[in-house]
């Protein structure tokens, strides 16, 4: 779905951000998650075989998470459903262009262990990653779910999927979140302002009401 949602945040006028999982099948290892995030098998689509898709408005999570249902019986969860807990966490606590990760505000609280989904058997394999896995993932543009010790699972992770030929300061998801939210309410505040005659004194008033938001 990771297309289909940066299309539909393009149709928003890029008003959202989107968070992008990794399949459950993917092993934890640098040359894995590299080939999957560089799409080295060539994939046309999304999916197990590559990642097609970039966007300065995408985060990519690895791996997935272990918890439980309603129930109590284990079950495991796509990067997603702990990542989108982490931002709101971390917009509680602080703001939507601070960064959603290390020890202070990328806690994952929902989720009891990190791993993926053997190929092989089907079982559920944890993982632990190295600092040199880690490295290699930031270099294909993967944010890291990991456990460290103190601090529990961590999102160690801050970066946007962009393309790889691009250079912009929204590589790094606060920024981009930080313009998502400046997006959003530049545009509730110029709403008002719709049909209002195009003179100095409505110029002032729309400067003024910016101003004073930014401030």
């Amino acid at each position: 779905m990771i297309s289909n949602m940066i299309a539909l945040n393009t149709d928003r006028n890029e008003t959202a951000f989107v968070v992008g999982d990794t399949p459950l099948r993917l092993a934890g290892t640098s040359t894995s998650v590299s080939n999957w995030a560089n799409n080295t098998a060539g994939a046309t689509s999304d999916g197990e075989d590559g990642l097609v898709s970039a966007s300065e408005y995408l985060g990519v999570f690895y791996p997935s998470g272990q918890t439980t249902d309603n129930t109590g019986s284990t079950i495991i969860v796509p990067p997603a459903h702990m990542i989108l807990r982490t931002l709101a966490n971390n917009d509680n606590i602080g703001f939507p262009w601070f960064a959603p990760a290390g020890t202070r505000r990328g806690i994952v609280d929902n989720a009891t262990g990190v791993g993926f989904i053997s190929a092989t058997t089907g079982e559920f394999t944890s993982v632990s990653l190295t600092e040199s896995v880690r490295d290699s993932l930031h270099t294909a543009k993967v944010n890291p779910i990991t456990f460290f010790s103190g601090a529990g699972i961590v999102n160690f992770g801050n970066l946007t999927k962009v393309a790889t030929s691009s250079t912009s300061s929204l590589d790094r998801i606060n920024v981009s979140r930080l313009t998502v939210f400046l997006r959003t309410q530049l545009d509730a505040i110029a709403k008002p302002f719709i049909f209002e005659p195009n003179d100095e004194l409505t110029r002032n008033e729309i400067k003024q009401a910016i101003e004073s938001f930014l401030l």
